[in-house]
């Protein structure tokens, strides 16, 4: 079967959905605060015309449906991440069933936050300088440890 495959692709976004459930689900109890939907999508948004770096993603003024632009970007991002966890696999000898290898590849996904959009949106590496309302570090590294469990999960339910 084919790494690009309806049932992995599939696998990318149940497994962007557990990150999302569990997600606002840690929000809700006060755990983590990560950046609001709206201001990654406004990011989105700046990158398809060309404006990349902002020195506070918060102070560019807002576009009409933020939220509808980061949701299939984000959805997007989680697939390809999936495959590249499926492809990796084999290539690496290892799982992909694996709870502990989910996780570890997960974690690794933390590298796209912190040292590509958190300085990018004005925020500083793994977000040290983002609003005083956040905790952009600790809610990257958890939001990222349930993609993980999601890869995991529906890995071993799907194969």
């Amino acid at each position: 079967m084919s790494v690009l495959s309806l049932r992995n692709l599939f696998v990318g976004i149940l497994a962007t959905f557990t990150m999302d459930v569990l997600t606002v689900l840690t929000i809700k109890v006060g755990f983590i605060a990560p950046l609001p939907p709206r201001l990654i999508g406004r990011w989105f948004a700046s990158v398809a015309r060309g404006e990349v770096l902002h020195r506070d993603i918060a102070q560019v003024p807002a576009i009409n449906h933020e939220f509808a632009i980061a949701l299939p970007v984000h959805y997007a991002i989680g697939m390809t991440l999936t495959l590249i966890y499926l492809i990796a696999s084999p290539v690496l000898g290892l799982n992909p069933r694996s709870p502990v290898f989910a996780l570890g590849f997960a974690l690794l996904t933390c590298v796209l936050p912190w040292f590509i959009m958190f300085p990018a949106i004005g925020y500083g590496w793994f977000g040290t300088h983002g609003p005083p309302e956040t905790r952009l570090f600790l809610s990257s590294v958890v939001t990222h440890c349930f993609f993980g469990v999601g890869l995991w999960l529906w890995t071993s339910i799907t194969t």
